[in-house]
């Protein structure tokens, strides 16, 4: 895990899922462990975001605005190589071809606890996952 916090970038057309996630990471009044370096609304402001801001992890809706999700990941992987990708989405992860399933890290559902949901972050930046 790099010593200095964890950097995310989030990636979602929700804002109000953009606020929960940011909340569910960040603790406030600790040594901050994840910093959430962006947020993006769309694919294409993610890929945009991703190059310009060096994150350690992406999270990564499945179904935003831009390019469609098999897409997305490619260019993700392309724009930021070496970066783990998180999927955290209310849609399965076969609606990408096995291809681009395995750019992704992890998948997440959206019904998962947001204690979970930041655990498995942090692991994927350890690389236990």
């Amino acid at each position: 895990m790099p010593s200095e916090p964890i950097r995310v970038l989030l990636a979602d057309d929700a804002a109000e899922m953009r606020s929960l996630l940011r909340w569910a990471l960040v603790r406030e009044g600790e040594e901050p462990e994840i910093l959430v370096v962006g947020e993006a609304a769309d694919g294409r402001d993610a890929l945009v975001l991703a190059r310009d801001l060096t994150p350690h992890v992406i999270v990564l809706d499945l179904q935003m605005p831009g390019p469609p999700p098999g897409e997305l990941l490619r260019d993700m992987a392309r724009t930021a190589p070496g970066v783990p990708i998180v999927t955290f989405s209310g849609f399965e992860p076969d609606l990408v071809a096995p291809e681009e399933a395995a750019l992704v890290a992890l998948h997440i559902p959206k019904t998962t606890d947001l204690a979970l949901v930041r655990q498995s972050i942090v692991e994927v930046a350890r690389g236990d996952r």
